[in-house]
């Protein structure tokens, strides 16, 4: 009973996996879960640039299509709440909140310091165009951080071609991933302030001193904060996504509605920073030079509508980290995106960004002051 039970798990796993992965997603795959288990070698990126590494849905009993399942659940996971955030109709606000990793279910939440915040996306939601551009994005950038730096890269490695669109999904995929840790040292801050016994709301009236903020600085390291002794002026969040993903989930798995976890995860991040050097590694950038080209005219022929028709580029700078935060490479239109009015467009236009007088981006700092200004009128 239990061997037709596994039997039909696999089964079940195999074409679920099938369903969602062409054959250049599964060699990615492949080669995270190896480059994962040890230092990959020039054998292992020339397999991987012909192709040539193995494929475990084609064969039965292949020991890599468990772990290829859990490498797809854990990017399933963070598809979602990306995605839960970057169409929040207050997404600065939400970006504070993380994915509930530790015990994750159907109808899952981003959460706060334990607290339900917002239902998790559905990704089933997507159409297959968009579930692939993001999975491909998640696949590629994990890629990048776990081979794109090694030394064992051939100088002759023949590098696989990627569209502008598909850069910049990549692009997306890294600005979500520092904004995690941007939060996690958001809430893990509660060790150094005195406690309360009721966190701040979310609430747009109690909790966001900047309440048209359209965007979420993640970067914790500002001279008024300190989290951690940076002299060289690092961005905190870039220097820890360079650690990948499985160790992004570890750090996740701490459960934020406890203090001493709140704390014990600070220390580890602490720990991490002063004797890793996780600011010692290559930006995902040069990374993708390593592995990957693009040409200015090049196209795969799977760009977004939304892609098109908002042509943003790094040169806009704040509009163009907005729109980062909003996913916008990814998505075939704007279905999911709350309904917009002139005084909060989804994806403010340059003129607006200028002639507004408000402060645009919510940042950790204004997160400190909010949270202390709470604290100080529960006194009263």
């Amino acid at each position: 009973m239990l061997q037709q039970y596994l039997g039909h798990k696999k089964y079940i796993m195999r074409q679920v996996l099938a369903a969602e992965l062409d054959t250049q997603m599964i060699q990615d795959a492949v080669a995270i879960i190896v480059f994962r288990k040890s230092e990959p070698t020039r054998a292992h990126f020339r397999a991987w640039s012909k192709s040539k590494l193995p494929n475990p849905l084609k064969e039965i009993d292949n020991p890599l299509l468990g772990e290829l399942d859990k490498l797809y659940r854990q990017i399933l996971l963070l598809v979602e709440d990306y995605i839960t955030k970057a169409t929040a109709s207050l997404a600065p606000e939400e970006y504070l909140c993380l994915p509930q990793v530790r015990q994750p279910s159907v109808e899952g939440h981003i959460m706060f310091r334990g607290s339900k915040v917002a239902p998790r996306f559905d990704s089933d939601k997507l159409t297959f165009s968009e579930r692939k551009r993001v999975f491909k994005a998640f696949l590629t950038y994990e890629l990048l951080r776990k081979g794109g730096h090694s030394i064992c890269i051939p100088r002759k490695l023949r590098k696989r071609k990627v569209s502008n669109a598909e850069y910049e999904a990549i692009g997306c995929v890294h600005s979500y991933v520092c904004s995690l840790y941007g939060a996690m040292l958001a809430q893990c801050n509660d060790v150094d302030l005195s406690t309360t016994s009721t966190p701040p709301s979310l609430g747009i009236d109690t909790f966001s001193p900047i309440p048209d903020a359209v965007y979420f600085a993640a970067n914790p390291c500002t001279p008024n904060i300190r989290l951690f002794t940076d002299y060289h002026g690092h961005d905190i969040g870039a220097s820890f996504s360079a650690l990948g993903l499985d160790r992004l989930t570890d750090f996740l798995r701490y459960n934020m509605a406890m203090p001493e976890e709140r704390k014990a995860l600070y220390k580890q991040l602490e720990y991490v920073w002063e004797f890793r050097e996780p600011f010692g590694s290559e930006t995902w950038d040069k990374s993708f030079r390593n592995l990957l080209k693009t040409k200015p005219k090049y196209k795969s022929g799977d760009e977004s509508s939304m892609y098109r028709q908002l042509s943003l580029h790094p040169g806009e700078k704040l509009r163009y980290r907005v729109g980062q935060q909003r996913a916008w490479v990814f998505l075939d239109n704007d279905r999911f995106y709350p309904q917009e009015n002139p005084e909060r467009p989804n994806f403010p236009s340059e003129r607006f960004l200028a002639e507004q007088s408000f402060n645009h981006v919510f940042s950790i700092n204004d997160w400190f002051h909010s949270l202390k200004n709470v604290r100080f009128s529960q006194r009263g």
